[in-house]
């Protein structure tokens, strides 16, 4: 959860969209592993993979067409205090994946809220590319 967290602080410390997206493949990659290793079942990763970096991709290309080209400036001190963050956490690396946790996830409590997550991401990713299909739309058309 460490990891969770700490990769969750860079992403609000990025300024440019295209450092955000790339910290939020890497949070989705990471978080999809995560399930399958709790579950043993490569679907719900897949699932979460294409729904959510499909989502994420084209709200950043939307993003990124409509700033301007602008240089990717690296902040030194937030980088810094990710490296101390780094090393002081002791098992940041050897972190064991804790099983109850997720497994509370897929409970019968939780899975109405965890399917209308899943339905809104699909619905959400269905009007963003009708919008972006529109010739009205503000992106350039490939």
């Amino acid at each position: 959860m460490k990891t969770i967290m700490f990769m969750s602080i860079i992403l609000m410390m990025m300024s440019h969209p295209m450092m955000m997206l790339m910290s939020i493949m890497l949070l989705t990659l990471f978080l999809s592993l995560m399930f399958y290793y709790s579950s043993q079942l490569s679907i719900i990763s897949m699932i979460m993979i294409l729904l959510i970096l499909g989502g994420m991709l084209i709200i950043f290309m939307y993003m990124v067409s409509l700033c301007p080209n602008k240089k990717i400036i690296m902040n030194k001190s937030s980088m810094i205090m990710g490296l101390i963050i780094l090393m002081t956490s002791s098992n940041f690396i050897l972190m064991k994946f804790e099983i109850s946790n997720f497994i509370k996830m897929y409970s019968n409590n939780s899975m109405n809220l965890l399917l209308l997550m899943m339905m809104y991401l699909i619905v959400s990713l269905m009007v963003v590319m009708k919008i972006s299909n529109s010739n009205q739309a503000p992106m350039k058309m490939i």
